[in-house]
């Protein structure tokens, strides 16, 4: 029997980045994976998705080079060209966990894992089954889309984001259930290719959660794209032909009916813990279905762990990878001053939105005494040079301390900008700061510089009237 302080389950984002960490920490790591290294993330989901965005992005914006004086006859898109390359692309990042692995000594096993009790998992593959033991279990095994009671996904019609991902043709309609991150992201990069998209969503906002005045510059956005949005609306019937879906829509209390090519359902997230041996070991589950942890990640078994998905939203990859970096620190008796906060959100709409920290919203509500500055990026030199203008910067500070509590950013690479205001959150960082560090220009960073000075009304590119 093979013997591993740390047996790993699960090579997603979170899962892999733990055990290269536990053995670089110098720990002996069985990483099992039922699938494919890189989990959900590198193969169906975050990369996956953003190479389809990044070409649709590409394919409608040929239609406005010719004011910047290129001039194109014609385009089409060729998904299944488009497949091939996005392929490659996971390709190379799955060799690369494979190659790292390796170096590290890591035993990548692939298989399904059983926990049977705290120091034993049984791993099968095939007709063959076999146990290992260990010190310490982590459980990393993710989540999948949730589908709805009157909405099954059978691959084909009712769709996953993974089955969108693996399109080999554009549709010419399709309806999106759920007015979410994911749903938006991939509706608004089908609309560019030319599908016709309706966006579904039950509450009267879409992004609930994300602050409402960046949500409103995504909106007008997309709607200006061809993609229409129904909030207060839910799906009341549905009948599947052999070309098309005919949905009962209820929007405001109006009954539509309408056909689809597909439906994207989008709803949100199910943990993956079927066959894990949980009931087993008495391993405690939310009534969300998520496994329950504590602040240090253990789960009500000593020595069982968890991170990622599996114990619940945010669903994000990168909160996954550094739960994992400090709890392997933390197997390793190693002192680290890792915190897990200040969790980022990135979502890769038109344009998109970056958001870490405090809210105005959340301000107002606790009744802090903050100081709010925002720019727009049509103000911005560098956003102007590459014809990006949409959107803008908000910094929210403590009026006293001047201290920055959160940043919201809105517009083209927002996920590239948000990084400066993490760090800043983390160490504290006061307007201050900012104002002291200089920002290249032209650049879109120069956004959040000018926002932390406006909000205490010193930016130099904004003109506020003097009140007598």
């Amino acid at each position: 029997m093979s013997e591993f302080q740390v047996v790993v389950i699960g090579a997603g984002p979170g899962g892999y980045v733990t055990a290269l960490k536990l053995a670089q920490l110098g720990q002996s790591v069985a990483l099992i994976e039922n699938d494919k290294l890189g989990g959900e993330c590198l193969n169906y989901g975050c990369i996956p998705s953003k190479a389809m965005i990044n070409t649709s992005d590409l394919y409608h914006n040929m239609n406005e080079l010719a004011e910047q004086g290129i001039e194109l006859n014609s385009s089409k898109i060729n998904l299944i060209t488009f497949q091939t390359w996005k392929n490659s692309v996971v390709k190379k990042l799955r060799g690369g966990i494979e190659l790292l692995c390796k170096n590290y000594n890591v035993d990548i096993i692939f298989g399904r894992a059983e926990i049977k009790n705290m120091n034993l998992v049984e791993i099968t593959q095939g007709d063959k089954k076999f146990e290992i033991s260990t010190e310490n279990i982590i459980i990393a095994t993710g989540s999948r889309a949730k589908d709805l009671e009157n909405l099954k996904f059978d691959h084909k019609q009712i769709v996953s984001a993974k089955d969108v991902l693996e399109f080999d043709k554009v549709p010419e309609t399709m309806l999106v259930v759920g007015g979410g991150a994911i749903g938006l992201e991939l509706g608004t990069s089908l609309a560019k290719l030319g599908t016709k998209v309706t966006v579904v969503e039950i509450e009267d906002k879409l992004l609930p959660g994300i602050e409402q005045d960046l949500v409103q510059v995504m909106e007008k956005s997309i709607t200006s794209i061809g993609v229409r949005v129904m909030l207060n609306s839910k799906i009341t019937d549905v009948n599947k032909s052999s070309l098309k879906v005919v949905v009962s829509i209820n929007n405001n209390g109006e009954d539509i009916v309408e056909e689809f090519d597909k439906i994207l359902v989008a709803v949100g997230r199910q943990a993956n813990i079927e066959n894990l041996g949980l009931d087993e070991n008495k391993i405690k589950v939310e009534t969300n279905g998520f496994i329950q942890v504590d602040e240090s990640l253990q789960t009500n078994i000593p020595g069982i762990y968890a991170i990622g998905d599996v114990t619940g939203p945010p669903w994000l990859a990168h909160k996954a990878s550094m739960q994992g970096i400090k709890l392997a620190y933390q197997i390793a008796k190693i002192p680290t001053k890792i915190q897990i906060k200040n969790i980022p959100y990135a979502i890769y709409t038109e344009p998109e939105i970056a958001s870490v920290g405090l809210t105005e919203e959340e301000a107002n509500i606790n009744k802090l005494n903050v100081s709010v500055g925002k720019v727009q990026l049509a103000a911005n030199a560098r956003a102007l040079t590459t014809n990006q203008t949409k959107g803008f910067a908000k910094v929210i500070v403590d009026k006293d301390t001047h201290k920055i509590l959160g940043v919201h950013i809105v517009g083209n690479n927002a996920s590239n900008l948000i990084s400066e205001a993490i760090l800043g959150l983390n160490i504290g960082m006061s307007v201050e700061d900012i104002e002291s560090t200089i920002h290249p220009h032209p650049t879109l960073t120069e956004a959040l510089f000018e926002a932390a000075q406006a909000s205490l009304d010193r930016s130099v590119h904004t003109f506020r009237k003097k009140t007598s």
